[in-house]
């Protein structure tokens, strides 16, 4: 049997063995879709990001309630029971008679009052502010979706990136292992030496130790998805062998950058974060300026008295009084000195606003920076996609010419061994560059301002079963 022969058949039953232990279970599988949709519902960071979001939102509610009418009430009952005694002298003869008396009162009283700002800047400018606040947690929701969108694909595909290096792991492990025991059988025969059995072997243990490395690998790919839908998932949809790996369009770094300027959500947070700071140095400076208020006030009291005269034990005619009205006023507040205290916030907020317009420029640097990166790295991804196709085929026809001039005693083991790693090699940066090209590709979107859920169903359309992935590739595999 030909070498080339025992060659196609150990790949054939490398295939047999990665299929067992790697895709055990084809009845069901999840899509990016579903990751995506269980992120949606179970992912504690968006959770607590739409708290903030709707938390965020309260802060314009209150800010106008400063500018409505204020209605207060109150009322008030009280009883008291009082003992009075009173005696004067003024001369021996002259000294009147002393008084002591009981006396029990009951008294209820109540008023409402309505208050209107009629001229109070600060209110004003601190509605303004919240009105940049509120656009301020909404867009930080935003981003924290598209977030979410991101993390979700980069978790799935790194599931499915440590899978592909595992699978190519165990293959080349099978295959050094095929090829230690060739490599024994011939020096127990006296064909070679044994320096061709040792450097076989230690391939076959670096390649053991890789496999372990990528198991734990692919076992912590695992983790973190679960950390991220609260589900443990143990098949994944794979990524058709038809994906296409285009250009982006438009095919210009400064349309991105344009895209981002007009559509970059951490440029649009940034400038709602410099527009509330402007506002809020505006609520400083204008708590200098006077407050008119208008207040109309109903009053209203009633009182019964009961006294007793405890000397004479006469009884004392009840006193009983009832008062009620109203009152308009106009009251004006000037705020004249507070120990610095409004001086110091106004200095602060002046502070604040400088560093928040150096924070926008930031932002806009950032943005406009992701965005040319970004689209290059696509670019770039395109050509390293088809690069290492062809790498592959070419580590092919190196180790079947490596493998024909090793049967004819051209060639020795370690020249095999580093042709067969190539192989291998060229095969997992050819699966990592496709994952590359994904998220980038979605990075690039990110920064532009235009990520969105459809995305990932576009994405999704890509996705084919595992067990349709894995019929492709031991084709692809036999047949090389």
């Amino acid at each position: 049997m030909s070498q080339n022969l025992l060659s196609k058949m150990s790949v054939k039953a490398i295939v047999i063995t990665i299929a067992s232990i790697s895709f055990s279970s084809t009845s069901y599988a999840d899509s990016l879709g579903d990751i995506y949709e269980l992120a949606l519902v179970n992912d504690p960071t968006l959770q607590a990001a739409e708290a903030s979001y709707k938390a965020g939102r309260e802060i314009k509610s209150q800010a106008i309630s400063q500018l409505l009418p204020q209605i207060t009430g109150s009322a008030t009952y009280s009883e008291s029971d009082r003992t009075v005694s009173n005696k004067q002298y003024i001369s021996e003869s002259l000294s009147p008679p002393p008084t002591n008396r009981d006396s029990d009162s009951e008294t209820t009283a109540y008023s409402i009052s309505l208050t209107q700002n009629l001229f109070n800047l600060s209110a004003f400018f601190a509605f303004k502010q919240s009105t940049a606040l509120s656009k301020q947690a909404e867009l930080q929701f935003s981003i924290d979706q598209q977030s979410l969108i991101l993390r979700s694909a980069d978790t799935y595909f790194n599931v499915l990136r440590s899978k592909d290096n595992l699978t190519s792991a165990l293959a080349e492990e099978k295959a050094i292992k095929q090829q230690l025991e060739q490599t024994q059988q011939r020096y127990d025969v006296g064909l070679i030496a044994i320096t061709d059995v040792h450097e076989a072997r230690a391939a076959f243990d670096l390649a053991v130790a890789n496999r372990l490395t990528e198991e734990v690998g692919l076992g912590i790919a695992f983790e973190d998805l679960a950390a991220l839908t609260g589900q443990q998932h143990s098949n994944l949809y794979q990524l058709s062998d038809d994906f296409k790996t285009d250009k982006p369009q438009p095919n210009t770094a400064s349309a991105w950058v344009n895209f981002a300027a007009e559509n970059n959500l951490s440029i649009k947070l940034a400038e709602q974060v410099a527009e509330a700071s402007n506002q809020n140095a505006n609520v400083k400076k204008s708590a200098h300026a006077p407050t008119v208020q208008a207040v109309l006030r109903y009053d209203g009291s009633s009182s019964d008295t009961v006294s007793t005269d405890n000397i004479s034990n006469i009884a004392i005619p009840d006193t009983f009084s009832n008062f009620d009205g109203s009152t308009i006023e106009v009251r004006l507040n000037v705020p004249l000195w507070e120990g610095g205290l409004k001086h110091s916030q106004r200095r602060q907020a002046g502070y604040e606003q400088v560093r928040d317009q150096a924070n926008l420029v930031a932002a806009k640097r950032t943005a406009f920076r992701q965005a040319r990166s970004s689209y290059l790295t696509t670019v770039a991804d395109t050509a390293r996609v088809h690069a290492r196709q062809l790498a592959i085929t070419s580590a092919r026809s190196a180790l079947d010419a490596t493998q024909a001039g090793y049967d004819a005693g051209t060639r020795n083991i370690v020249d095999l061994l580093n042709a067969q790693r190539d192989l291998f090699r060229a095969q997992r940066d050819h699966a990592n560059t496709r994952y590359d090209y994904v998220i980038n590709s979605l990075k690039l979107k990110q920064a532009a301002g235009t990520l969105s859920p459809q995305d990932i169903y576009d994405l999704n359309q890509w996705l084919v079963a595992p067990a349709a992935v894995l019929k492709s590739e031991s084709l692809s595999l036999i047949s090389g």
